[in-house]
């Protein structure tokens, strides 16, 4: 998924005897566009120059009917458009009238379409554009990219094909005698394509011709690493998969074969190695004791179902089966049904407001559950000794250093021994006192929703350890715990017509009552932890693993690491892999592994940073290191490959920018089918338009992934930066850079990190608007990623 040449703009070939020259047809071909350009200028500036009040919108709606009458079938949705605007501006007489089309940048496109009509051979002349500007009469016709059938034959069709498409009705067919992509800044023409002819006005030198190599994506199928049973590695001629253990370094092998216990912290920037090191791990100490650590006594975490599935490819390459591989929320759910039957009907949310889910993730609630737990044991002090007199709470209290349902369970062996003429003189009270405090000691379901809805309590440790929050936090939090510790809403009995509304949407939409969100599921198990001293609950089962795997573990919240930890028998192995750079989620509820280690008290062993970063090139890392700015760890990985450079290609309206990237996708497809290529928005609304936009001009392979539907095949993906952690692919396209979808904030600096290091080969910027203040000014003024200046460093 190198050159130090601008990458806004192609390489531009400059100027020399034998080959730069502009010859006479190019020429001759500026020479019309320019031509093009000022008439429909001259006709907008008469649009702009009539006042409101001296046009005759009645007279123009009628003039638009007869043409209606003279043009063809496909020109007719065009003309009925620009009706529809004319009768808006009529009925709004008074208002400013504004131009439907801007001056400085009227259209981005061309064409020039043969056909017959009424016997006759004709030749018609098409504007592509961002709104449009009819007038056939005039002889301009600028048609919306957006909605205009004709735009279809732009999009989807190339300079010399004959097209035949289906307009209001009719079938029309002709052929493309021209295809041109034209971009104009401030009014003057600055770039012309013409299928492989690219022409471009330097402020400097005037009209050049591009080298033909330049803004291409080419040369990377099979560059980034993919699941066995797909493509792992490179394809070579052979067609065969290479085996993945080849990939392993020595510094990673050492790791890899380390015998050491307890947990080991693997760090790494992106593309360094750190899940590849993970599952080998698991792969060794299977291979070192298979009974100990068999499939079914480990647990992997993954981030999200892609790395899941991707995971579940590689262990049975590793010859390791049957292991449980789960995101947190899964597995969590799954557990907390098994151990706390209360929950079996509970379900899962991700709508829980902003504020609690941040207090909610706060290392300070690790010591408010276990502060709890033990005020709640010696609550019962005084009932013990009512039951039974000094005799038991003597027994009771010598026990205090066992978590409450142990405790409760050695009391009960003692009164069987050692006990036993304090149980006879006292049995029925004793039996009551023991029952009643198993019921409130052993139920972490009310235990959590009683200590997250105190907000005195909650308070007094976020104080204490100095966390900062703001009071509406707080209430939010006591409020959402409130409802979500209700009883789950039946609806059952309604009728299932009645349980969506008229929108369409389930009425159950956004409402979190009685249902969890996944940091409720990780202090639930804590709270079964810490009230049975292993992973249990009122159910009796226990679930204990040999080795716990978490990957991309920066993201995970300590409540959440503590209980893996916490899962595995005592001593055991757990392998936490992560980068705090690739952060995705800001309220994790730690920044730093050395503190998460010391918040938690783990016996830790926090291995250096990987030194060597395999996925992405020199180009890619260098790009990614400055968008981290401040965030960027203070040792950098050594890159290990060179690489096509970074390119940041600029357009004036996301239409001319999906015509570019329509076009180069398809040349991609026909010269590279095993290639693989994602194309990453920080939003879903970016996605679903550049999505939507591309297949209507019909780019082959093209899928919308939305809920982390992955299925590493070769084509290309379209997706936003939270779907895709984890994973790489040959090429990464990322849409819209601007400073309106990544301001200079810290959130935005790890996302663009994150979607720029997925790419193994190549990386394209496309935007519409203006860049994103975290690029480099070079990159931005088209001057190259310099990766010696140490501003593109900083």
């Amino acid at each position: 998924m190198p050159s130090d040449a601008p990458p806004d703009e192609p390489v531009l070939a400059r100027p020399s005897p034998e080959t730069d020259t502009l010859a006479p047809e190019e020429r001759a071909l500026i020479a019309d566009e320019e031509q093009v350009l000022h008439h429909v200028q001259s006709e907008l500036a008469r649009a702009i120059a009539a006042p409101v009040s001296g046009v005759d919108f009645d007279r123009e709606l009628t003039s638009l009917r007869d043409q209606l009458a003279e043009e063809r079938a496909e020109d007719h949705a065009m003309l009925v458009e620009h009706m529809t605007r004319l009768a808006a501006l009529r009925a709004a007489q008074s208002r400013e009238y504004a131009p439907p089309a801007d001056p400085r940048s009227p259209y981005f496109a061309r064409l020039r379409l043969e056909d017959v009509h009424q016997g006759e051979p004709r030749v018609r002349e098409v504007l592509i554009g961002r709104r449009a500007f009819i007038d056939t009469r005039r002889g301009v016709q600028i048609v919306d990219w957006r909605n205009s059938p004709i735009s279809r034959i732009y999009y989807c069709y190339r300079e010399g094909d004959e097209y035949e498409e289906r307009f209001a009705g009719e079938l029309q067919a002709g052929q493309v005698r021209a295809r041109r992509t034209l971009k104009i800044e401030d009014g003057a023409l600055v770039r012309l394509q013409q299928g492989e002819r690219v022409l471009v006005r330097d402020p400097d030198e005037g009209w050049l011709r591009m080298a033909a190599d330049r803004s291409r994506l080419a040369g990377g199928a099979g560059t980034a690493i993919r699941a066995p049973g797909e493509h792992l590695g490179r394809y070579g001629p052979d067609q065969r998969l290479p085996e993945i253990t080849a990939l392993i370094d020595p510094e990673q092998f050492r790791i890899i074969t380390d015998k050491r216990s307890g947990v080991v912290i693997i760090r790494g920037g992106a593309g360094t190695g750190k899940t590849t090191i993970a599952l080998h791990r698991v792969a060794f100490l299977h291979f070192e004791d298979k009974s100990r650590f068999a499939g079914k006594r480990v647990l992997i975490i993954t981030p999200g179902d892609a790395l899941r599935r991707y995971v579940g490819r590689v262990l049975p390459a590793l010859d390791v089966r049957g292991v449980p591989i789960r995101t947190f929320p899964k597995w969590a759910m799954e557990t907390c049904k098994r151990l706390v039957p209360r929950m079996k009907k509970r379900k899962l949310t991700d709508e829980t407001p902003t504020g609690a889910r941040r207090l909610k993730r706060a290392p300070a609630l690790l010591d408010l559950l276990a502060d709890a737990v033990r005020e709640r044991g010696r609550g019962w002090d005084d009932a013990m000794r009512e039951a039974g007199g000094d005799g038991l709470l003597d027994a009771w209290v010598r026990r205090r250093n066992l978590p409450p349902m142990q405790r409760l369970a050695a009391l009960e062996r003692w009164l069987e021994s050692d006990g036993k003429a304090v149980l006879a003189a006292h049995r029925v009270p004793i039996t009551r006192t023991i029952e009643q405090a198993r019921d409130e000691l052993g139920d972490p379901f009310e235990a959590w929703a009683e200590l997250f809805s105190d907000r005195v309590r909650v308070a007094a440790a976020l104080d204490r350890s100095g966390f900062a929050y703001y009071d509406w936090e707080l209430n939010q939090l006591v409020e959402t715990v409130a409802r979500q510790a209700d009883d789950p809403l039946d609806r059952s009995h309604l009728d299932p017509a009645l349980r969506t509304g008229i929108d369409g949407v389930s009425i159950d939409e956004g409402d979190i009552t009685g249902r969890l969100d996944v940091d409720d599921l990780a202090a639930i198990l804590r709270l079964c932890q810490l009230q049975y001293g292993r992973l249990t609950g009122p159910s009796g089962q226990v679930v204990r693993y040999e080795h716990v795997v978490a990957d991309e573990a920066q993201d995970l919240s300590p409540m959440t690491i503590k209980v893996l930890c916490d899962a595995v028998r005592p001593g055991g192995p757990v392998t936490l892999a992560g980068d705090t750079a690739q952060r995705l989620s800001l309220d994790a509820g730690f920044e730093d592994w050395d503190v998460l280690v010391e918040q938690l008290g783990l016996d830790a062993h926090v291995l250096p940073p990987l030194s060597v970063s395999y996925r992405s090139t020199r180009q890619v890392m260098a790009l990614a290191r400055h968008v981290l700015g401040p965030l960027a760890p203070a040792v950098q990985a050594r890159d290990a490959r060179d690489g096509a450079p970074v390119e940041m290609l600029r357009f004036t309206e996301t239409g001319e920018a999906v015509a570019f990237l329509a076009d180069a996708l398809k040349s991609l497809r026909d010269r590279e089918r095993r290639s693989s290529v994602a194309l990453v928005a920080r939003t879903a609304a970016v996605a679903d338009l550049y999505y939507k936009s591309l297949k209507r001009a019909e780019v082959p392979d093209l899928r919308r992934i939305r809920q982390q539907e992955f299925d590493f095949s070769p084509g290309i993906d379209v997706t936003d930066v939270f779907q895709i952690k984890g994973l790489e692919y040959d090429y990464i396209v990322l849409l819209e850079p601007t400073a309106r979808q990544y301001p200079e904030d810290v959130e935005s600096r790890h996302l663009l990190h994150v979607a720029a290091t997925r790419a193994a080969h190549q990386l394209w910027l496309i935007a519409s608007d203006a860049p994103s203040p975290l690029l480099p000014a070079t990159l931005v003024e088209g001057r190259g990623l310099d990766e010696a200046d140490p501003e593109a460093e900083a």
